[in-house]
């Protein structure tokens, strides 16, 4: 390895990139990063007023879309007897393959009207029917161990529904056969139950009225809730007439839990969603034009729509080339290396930029954009602090600049433990994610970087690993700027990836809560998301004993891309290599193709 000179203390060593103001910001950039998207979130949440949607918005964002089995009557075994009602323990269908579980009070007489209480009841009102859904308990379950809620919200909210909407659907299930039978309806819940009855009386007008008790600190900071409360899209608590909120009434008992059985049923109802996903895909591209990429070009405007607003969030950038500070870092035999820092949108990007020595007065040379993974640092990808940094970057940033590329490895936010989490949390009911910011940022350091002197703003690629591989399928989409993309250490069958409870390296039984964006399996796979890239040369780099995955389905999910690139006859832009090793840069076949693609030396 090439001597590399650390530079000293000492404001000559720190000198600033021409044309940038001197960086002399102290401290960790990177959990100064996170602070700020914090506080740009805390901001925009109190803002944020009681959500004005409509029935249909909020059915969508729950997950409430699937058609209800209708029934004659419940399934019912007595339990006891009172002087007003017969007690039964019930079943009712909800959706194809599931059942709700829970009580029934059937009044001795006449029925008048129909009570569906999401709580414990001590005694039901002479002639009043009352159905009491069970709920889905926090038993911990599976690899992960996370509360059955969390588990089902796992599956569920990449295809577009949600442990909530599973709530709400049992009580609708009751009211569509309470309602059949011209009773007038009311709901009542507290706690857990309490946000099922806002909910569902939110999106059906059938229910009369309702009560919620027991509300305060389920959505004032829902960010610290469990992760099964946080919904897309929903910044307030749904606001209706007919609900009266009683915030510190009273804890009544608790419901019945569902069953294994019902908790299997919902299981199963989710890994038949994310069965389902490629063809739901396919029905969401059915309009997109893939028979050429000029074709591609005019049809692909609803779907860069639907991603950018529904899919990622977006964060608005506004047009010009950012004030830059920098300073001086490394300077070695074939590089200089400048910390840069720059204002984004009420946040900031930060980076380390590479330039190769030796770059002729007026020569452009082409720009590789190196991403870290999950907890890395830029520095990582070129001169590593530790040997597990040293085996899984390789240097490559480095590497990339000696042999003559112009290089930036951008900070990207997921780092500092559960703190980005958080970011993530508090983005999402607001319709953003952590990839809001991420492409934000990106943007703006491409609207810096394209201007200097030695860059050619048509030859940039991209290359991340892990996270940052999963950087390269999402903001290349988005970002046309990036001509080259490469996909590390991440590109694969995405919806088995996060909720395939058949597989131990699924999402589903990790730490990880952010790989969870609400309703991707339905509309953007890894294949879609490169069809996004409109046959910009694009190449996977996998390592046989990766445990992000398994060959087999990387090899699925890349034939389709490369049928799709062979179809518009650009067979020459698109490549996957395999290698024997680990997650890791493997940098043999990737290296060759930035040279080949950017088109250097």
């Amino acid at each position: 390895m090439r001597l590399l000179l650390l530079l000293s203390a000492g404001m000559a060593w720190a000198q600033p990139f021409p044309g940038t103001l001197p960086l002399t910001r102290t401290g960790d950039l990177s959990r100064e990063m996170l602070r700020e998207m914090d506080a740009y979130l805390t901001r925009a949440g109190a803002a944020a007023q009681d959500m004005v949607l409509s029935a249909a918005e909020v059915r969508e964002r729950i997950g409430v879309r699937d058609a209800r089995v209708r029934f004659a009557e419940p399934e019912l075994k007595v339990q006891r007897k009172t002087a007003t009602h017969e007690v039964f323990s019930a079943r009712w269908p909800v959706v194809e393959g599931v059942e709700a579980e829970g009580l029934v009070y059937r009044p001795v007489g006449a029925v008048k009207s129909c009570w569906i209480a999401l709580h414990a009841v001590e005694a039901a009102p002479a002639g009043e029917l009352v159905m009491i859904p069970s709920q889905i308990g926090v038993e911990p379950v599976g690899r992960g161990k996370h509360p059955q809620r969390e588990h089902l919200y796992r599956m569920a909210y990449p295809a577009g529904r949600h442990v909530l909407g599973f709530e709400v659907q049992k009580v609708l299930a009751a009211v569509d056969y309470c309602a059949g039978r011209g009773l007038a309806v009311r709901v009542t819940g507290h706690g857990e139950g309490a946000l099922v009855a806002l909910y569902s009386t939110y999106v059906d007008e059938r229910i009369g009225s309702a009560v919620a008790g027991g509300l305060r600190g389920l959505t004032e900071n829902g960010w610290q809730e469990p992760l099964e409360r946080n919904v897309w899209k929903v910044a307030g608590r749904p606001v209706s007439a007919r609900v009266k909120l009683e915030p510190d009434a009273v804890a009544p008992g608790a419901p019945p839990v569902a069953s294994a059985r019902e908790f299997g049923q919902w299981v199963e109802f989710c890994q038949k969603l994310m069965r389902q996903a490629e063809r739901r895909r396919g029905e969401f591209w059915a309009k997109a034009d893939l028979s050429s990429p000029s074709a591609w070009e005019k049809t692909r405007g609803p779907f860069l729509e639907h991603y950018e607003r529904e899919i990622i969030g977006k964060i608005e950038t506004q047009p010009g080339v950012p004030q830059v500070e920098t300073r001086r870092i490394y300077d070695t035999v074939d590089y200089t290396g400048y910390e840069v820092y720059m204002r984004v949108e009420g946040v900031f990007a930060y980076g380390i930029l590479l330039v190769p020595k030796g770059v002729k007065p007026g020569e452009r040379r082409p720009l590789v954009v190196a991403q870290h993974g999950l907890e890395g640092r830029p520095q990582d990808l070129i001169e590593p602090p530790n040997s597990k940094a040293a085996q899984t970057y390789g240097r490559f940033a480095a590497r990339l600049a000696e042999r003559g590329f112009v290089v930036y490895a951008p900070q990207n936010p997921y780092l500092h433990g559960d703190n980005f989490r958080v970011i993530q949390r508090k983005a999402n009911p607001l319709g953003l994610t952590l990839y809001s910011f991420i492409v934000a940022q990106h943007k703006k350091s491409l609207d810096w970087l394209e201007t200097l002197p030695m860059v050619d703003p048509e030859r940039i690629g991209f290359y991340g690993l892990s996270y940052g591989g999963r950087t390269a399928m999402m903001v290349p989409p988005v970002e046309p700027r990036y001509k080259v993309v490469i996909c590390s250490g991440n590109f694969n069958e995405w919806t088995w990836k996060i909720a395939s409870n058949e597989v131990p390296f699924s999402y589903l039984w990790t730490q990880e809560t952010e790989m969870f964006d609400f309703n991707l399996a339905n509309t953007f796979g890894h294949y879609e998301l490169v069809a996004m890239m409109g046959g910009r040369p694009f190449m996977v780099e996998r390592g046989h004993s990766d445990g992000v995955g398994i060959d087999e389905w990387v090899s699925y999910e890349y034939a389709k891309v490369r049928r799709l690139y062979a179809n518009w006859n650009l067979g020459e832009r698109t490549r996957i290599e395999y290698f024997q090793g680990p997650h890791q840069i493997w940098g043999v076949g990737t290296f060759a193709f930035l040279h080949e693609q950017l088109r250097w030396p």
